[in-house]
């Protein structure tokens, strides 16, 4: 969790014991009144003040059994520390394990000491079981710092919280005692609760991967925003292999990705969009960059983006993000629409299955999303209409069973108004799905959706063209394949397949055409007769009146 609380950088990761479902209680506290407490020291006076010879000074090279007091923290309140005897239970390579005296033999033992060096320097469950939490963390994440005890094992301290959390690291750890506002133990620590949850068990020692990624980000970003430290800290129980449940959030989408509240909603949000931008934009060297990035929040994954030298920007990986989180589907498309690493329970969509809808409103937070899902279909016209002070991302999904036939994005005027036609409703598709996202700030959450049927008219009473393009045969197709266009007058129409960016790539005709059905073949070649890359593209019809349709088909 990110290093927030009344006293400054307490991070707190809370579970409910006895519950199948895990949750989460921070003390959450604004941020910037922390990055205040926290005072510069200059470099000559980094130095250790528990002198040797004093009951709070470690030996120089600490072993098993040695004792010191420590400050541990009663959190139900203003911090407030407390000195107890803790003794080293357990060292690895990289790792001390210490146990305040009387969780000794109570609720700590030798096993779960065992157990936590052993994850610590050798083991993990996840795409790296040779490796424990530090070398993973280390590897993916950045170093660890080591400011003043010039050891570079990290101390894993456990004792009996007074409140109901799981762990936590403080920053204030890392300046002399009696610099700062709150004490220190001049160390590199995370502090565990031993007496909520089993201490040498799979989902504790996890914790402990989150926490020490919040002290590495610390380290590298101080000040990052609090939804990008926890979404990270969330990946590191990931790459250990024990990550959080997938709830909450699911069941809530309506969720502002870049705020934090706490709620465990929170953590899953901030854990899918760390495993989404890991997954598709470059892996391990992308997710140090963004713990390294200086520039925070938003404006750090756009910075990112541009290093990695991506096309896109936040919002659109936020749009693929949403439609993403319901689909979860990477064999549609490039696979940008899913998760290789996590299998999602079903978002929460608002069902509609009885027509026309009326003109029904809804409202979203930014960088959040809305689902309506419409069912038992027939063919008509789906309306969308955002506030106007919003910046509004709606698409439209096309399925048909557990099949995606397509995304389309719906275009939207100058008044945020926009429609899609919905000719195959019931039969080439039968389930439709309006994702309502936007990226504008929240006050501008309303907007209005509904369905009519499709105009057979013009205002001046003179007949309108209808036209119907017929899903392309086979499909996926390559040489051969036939595309059907349905018209129900004559007039000028031309006929050519775009690919996902719109660019014209093969004209399939151009004429005046009769009333009826007429075929079109396409041999998955462009103008110049080269066959096109295996994908997605569209068919695209125009008449002269200015109808049109589009359908999708694929090239194998």
């Amino acid at each position: 969790m990110k290093r927030i609380g009344i006293a400054a950088a307490l991070l707190l990761l809370v579970a409910c014991a006895g519950t199948a479902e895990a949750t989460v209680r921070c003390m959450t506290r604004e941020i910037d009144p922390n990055r205040a407490m926290l005072r510069p020291v200059p470099p000559a006076e980094m130095v250790r003040t528990h002198n040797a010879g004093q009951p709070m000074t470690p030996p120089e090279n600490p072993d098993v059994g040695d004792s010191w007091l420590w400050y541990t923290w009663r959190l139900n309140g203003p911090p407030t520390p407390e000195l107890k005897m803790c003794t080293v239970r357990g060292e690895g390579t990289n790792v001390y394990v210490v146990v305040e005296d009387s969780q000794w033999q109570t609720r700590v033992f030798q096993n779960d000491v065992d157990a936590v060096v052993n994850a610590w320097d050798n083991a993990s469950q996840g795409i790296h079981p040779d490796q424990g939490i530090y070398p993973l963390d280390t590897n993916i994440f950045g170093p660890a710092p080591d400011m003043l005890d010039h050891d570079p094992k990290i101390y894993v301290l456990f004792y009996d919280f007074d409140i109901a959390a799981d762990g936590f690291f403080w920053a204030f750890d890392e300046y002399p005692d009696g610099s700062q506002q709150y004490a220190s133990n001049e160390c590199e620590v995370i502090y565990m609760n031993s007496s909520d949850n089993d201490p040498g068990g799979t989902y504790l020692i996890s914790v402990m991967a989150h926490e020490f990624e919040h002290m590495i980000h610390w380290y590298a970003d101080e000040d990052e925003a609090a939804w990008v430290d926890e979404g990270m800290a969330e990946l590191a129980m990931w790459f250990f292999g024990y990550p959080d449940q997938i709830v909450g959030f699911p069941a809530n989408p309506d969720n502002d990705l870049t705020g934090w509240t706490g709620i465990f909603a929170d953590y899953v949000k901030t854990y899918l969009w760390s495993l989404y931008f890991y997954e598709q934009y470059g892996g391990e060297p992308t997710v140090w960059a963004v713990v390294h990035e200086p520039a925070n929040s938003v404006t750090g994954y756009e910075n990112v983006l541009d290093q990695i030298g991506s096309s896109m920007g936040f919002n659109d990986v936020y749009a693929d993000w949403v439609v993403a989180n319901y689909l979860d589907d990477t064999a549609f498309d490039h696979g940008q629409f899913g998760y290789i690493g996590a299998t999602l329970p079903a978002f929460y969509a608002v069902v509609k299955n009885t027509y026309p809808v009326p003109p029904t409103n809804g409202s979203v937070y930014r960088y959040a999303a809305d689902y309506v899902k419409f069912i038992n279909g027939i063919p008509q016209r789906l309306r969308f209409d955002g506030n106007d002070a919003g910046v509004w991302r709606p698409r439209v999904l096309f399925k048909n069973g557990a099949t995606t036939l397509d995304v389309v994005d719906m275009s939207l005027d100058a008044v945020d108004f926009g429609t899609v036609d919905l000719f195959d409703f019931g039969q080439d598709y039968d389930t439709v799905i309006l994702v309502v996202a936007k990226t504008s700030p929240s006050s501008a959450t309303s907007y209005q959706y509904g369905t009519e049927g499709i105009p057979a008219g013009v205002p001046d009473g003179l007949a309108a063209s209808v036209l119907r393009l017929h899903a392309g045969e086979p499909n996926p197709m390559r040489a051969g394949g036939v595309i059907r266009l349905d018209l129900n007058r004559a007039q000028q129409v031309s006929v050519s397949v775009v690919d996902l960016s719109g660019r014209v790539v093969r004209n399939l005709g151009s004429g005046r055409y009769e009333a009826g059905v007429h075929p079109f073949r396409w041999d998955g070649r462009n103008e110049q007769g080269l066959d096109l890359p295996a994908g997605v593209y569209f068919v695209r019809a125009r008449a002269e009146d200015g109808t049109a349709a589009s359908r999708w088909l694929r090239v194998r």
